[in-house]
């Protein structure tokens, strides 16, 4: 989780809340802090739709309230996807090898994207970034660049330089477009596309 984002105690409050509902007594006694801090967080939290509220009554007194996470809250925890990735991939080349690899990513990334021409390019680079790149489009007479930060590949590619190329192609290839190059420049990777 970033810590950076939130801050602390809203770091501790999510993290709580992801193990179990809680109210705002249990909340302050856990963190050791008064229930006026623990609403302050709470009212950030539940504002940014990080968690939300819900009523219990117990008994024949006045409702309690709980808290508990969101999707969107849960979603703030780190997952080792690119870890999980990098294994499934070299087992299934393992088993498989480097060209039923290829056509299975190759496969995947068809299911991602559909139209063509320069709709596809946008769709793609929407894809790309729901998927957590930073990616654009530049567009010069008839050729077009795909410029890309924060590879999501990046450390998969690393113990195996062959994962891009076929997610790109498949995505991109119709006959509609062609690939004209695909270099990387330090921090970015650029794919050059002719219409």
């Amino acid at each position: 989780m970033n810590d950076l984002m939130l801050g602390d105690t809203k770091n501790r409050i999510l993290k709580l809340l992801i193990e179990k509902d809680m109210s705002t007594d249990e909340l302050s006694r856990s963190l050791k802090i008064n229930k006026n801090a623990v609403n302050e967080h709470i009212v950030v939290l539940e504002r940014d739709g990080f968690i939300e509220s819900y009523f219990i009554r117990k008994g024949s007194g006045r409702p309690k309230k709980y808290y508990k996470i969101t999707e969107k809250g849960i979603e703030l925890f780190p997952k080792k996807y690119a870890e999980f990735a990098y294994y499934l991939l070299m087992e299934i080349e393992e088993k498989f090898g480097q060209e039923k690899t290829s056509e299975i990513i190759a496969d995947i990334a068809r299911k991602m994207v559909s139209p063509n021409g320069l709709e596809k390019l946008n769709e793609f680079i929407d894809t790309m970034n729901d998927l957590g790149y930073y990616a654009k489009l530049e567009i010069d007479g008839n050729k077009i660049r795909i410029i890309r930060h924060n590879c999501v590949f990046y450390d998969l590619a690393k113990g195996n330089k062959t994962i891009c190329e076929p997610f790109e192609k498949a995505m991109l290839n119709k006959n509609d477009l062609k690939i004209l190059e695909n270099f990387n420049l330090g921090n970015r990777c650029v794919v050059e596309i002719e219409l």
